[in-house]
């Protein structure tokens, strides 16, 4: 699983996030107890409490920025398509000292979590990603060879989530570990009649719900 590197200069998603919080994101802590939870309490903090409030009364600098990724990193990747479909909004994880960022082993496509086969799965850290504050990520279908990779803010992993499994481990670096991860589907993988919805929020698999479409800027 190769680790791929941007400009974080072009792209500062961590100072944008940073900006919401009084604290450094690396030291963000509500001093609760985070190592039991389920689906749905992934996101059940003050700190996801925030990011999403924030995107929901209108953030046109984070969403333009985003977009711009799609478009312009991500997008590029899919060498055969014109356009991508993608997540609308990533989905931020705060992996505090002593707990999760995940509670549930999972692959995205199992029947908890409902995803459609179409999707790949990226991860980008806002902080350093390291040790027991990471990603546990398996290299073959059930092969359960689980091994989180270190990175830091200026790189992204993509990976098949739909079918690897991935999950966290108890949080004992000290460090909190900040990320989003999002999802993109090639148009050809897409499928419009997709009945299931997101186990988290109940949001369909589709475009104008969880999905939104742009085109793919290939520098031509």
């Amino acid at each position: 699983m190769k680790i791929i590197n941007f400009d974080k200069e072009q792209y500062p998603f961590d100072k944008l996030v940073s900006a919401l919080y009084k604290y450094n994101l690396d030291t963000l802590n509500d001093d609760l107890d985070h190592s039991h939870g389920a689906v749905g309490m992934d996101t059940d903090s003050i700190w996801h409490k925030i990011f999403y409030d924030k995107l929901r009364s209108g953030w046109p600098e984070f969403i333009e920025m985003y977009q711009s990724f799609i478009q312009n990193v991500i997008g590029p990747m899919f060498v055969e398509e014109d356009k991508i479909i993608y997540q609308k909004t990533p989905s931020l994880r705060v992996n505090q000292p002593g707990g999760k960022a995940i509670y549930t082993p999972h692959c995205d496509g199992d029947e908890l979590h409902k995803h459609p086969s179409g999707e790949v799965n990226i991860i980008m850290p806002l902080t350093k990603m390291f040790d027991t504050n990471g990603v546990y990520i398996e290299s073959i279908p059930g092969l359960a060879d689980y091994k989180s990779r270190s990175m830091q803010f200026g790189e992204f992993i993509m990976f098949y989530g739909n079918k690897l499994r991935h999950n966290n481990k108890s949080n004992i670096t000290g460090v909190t570990r900040c990320s989003f991860d999002f999802r993109v589907i090639p148009p050809i993988n897409y499928d419009d009649s997709y009945k299931l919805e997101s186990a988290s929020i109940g949001r369909k698999f589709i475009l104008g719900d969880y999905y939104a479409e742009i085109g793919i800027n290939k520098g031509k």
